[in-house]
C-alpha cells in the first residue's frame, strides 16, 4: 500500500491552487449547491470555503496533495481536532478567509455543519481520523488520484489501530469508498436540506 511519504503534504502558500482545484471538483455537487445555489456565485465564492478548509487542515490536521501539480487533494482531521473553534479559525489565520463567505451562505454553513457535527460525535465518540475533504481536478477523476490520496492515510491509520470516518452526498461515492473498507453507519437528511448524507466509518485492518 503507499504510504503518505508518497504524497504532497501541503503548505500554507499553497492553500489557493488547491482550494481552486477543489472549487472546481465539487461545483456542481449538493453542499456547495446548497450553500450557493447561483451558479455564478458559487464559481465566485466556493474557493474561499475550500481555502478556509485547507487552511484549517494544515494547521490543526494533515493535509495532501498528489503532486506539486496538485490532481487532487485531501485534507484529513484528528478527531480531537476537529471542531472548529473561534479560538483555532484564528490561530489557522482564516478568520479573514470566512468573512468572504457571504452572511446568507455563512448561515447556511454553520446550521448544516452544526447538524452533521451532532452526528457525526453521537456516531464516532473515540479516537479517530476524519476525512473532511477530497477532491480531484474533474479533467483528472477516474485516474487513481484519489484512491492514492485515501491508500496512503489508510497504510498510517492501520499501523495505529485507529478508524477513519467521512462523509458523503453523493450516493455514487458509497460504493466507491465501500472498496476501501468504508461502511455506511448512517443515512440521513439534514431537517429543511433536501439531499441525502451517508456517513461511513472504516475499521482498521489488522
Amino acid at each position: 500500500m503507499p504510504e503518505l511519504a508518497d504524497l504532497l503534504r501541503l503548505r500554507k502558500s499553497q492553500i489557493r491552487p488547491v482550494a481552486e482545484v477543489l472549487a472546481r471538483a465539487f461545483q456542481n455537487d449538493p453542499i456547495p449547491t446548497y450553500f450557493y445555489p447561483d451558479p455564478a456565485e458559487r464559481v465566485n465564492k466556493a474557493p474561499y470555503m475550500y481555502a478556509f478548509l485547507t487552511g484549517y487542515g494544515i494547521r490543526y490536521g494533515e493535509a495532501y496533495a498528489t503532486s506539486a501539480s496538485f490532481e487532487g487533494a485531501a485534507v484529513w482531521l484528528p478527531s480531537d481536532k476537529m471542531d472548529i473553534t473561534l479560538w483555532r479559525i484564528i490561530f489557522s489565520g482564516s478568520l479573514t478567509t470566512m468573512f468572504k463567505f457571504g452572511r446568507e451562505a455563512g448561515n447556511r454553513m454553520r446550521r448544516f455543519g452544526e447538524y452533521m457535527d451532532s452526528v457525526h460525535k453521537r456516531l464516532v465518540p473515540g479516537r479517530h481520523w476524519y476525512l473532511q475533504i477530497i477532491g480531484v481536478e474533474p479533467e483528472l477523476q477516474g485516474r487513481k488520484y484519489s484512491s492514492k490520496l485515501v491508500r496512503c492515510m489508510l497504510s498510517r491509520t492501520d499501523r495505529e489501530g485507529v478508524p477513519c470516518y467521512l462523509e458523503t452526498q453523493t450516493e455514487k461515492n458509497v460504493g466507491i469508498y465501500e472498496r476501501f473498507g468504508f461502511k455506511v453507519v448512517e443515512q440521513f437528511k439534514v431537517p429543511d436540506i433536501d439531499f441525502t448524507n451517508w456517513v461511513m466509518l472504516r475499521q482498521p485492518s489488522p
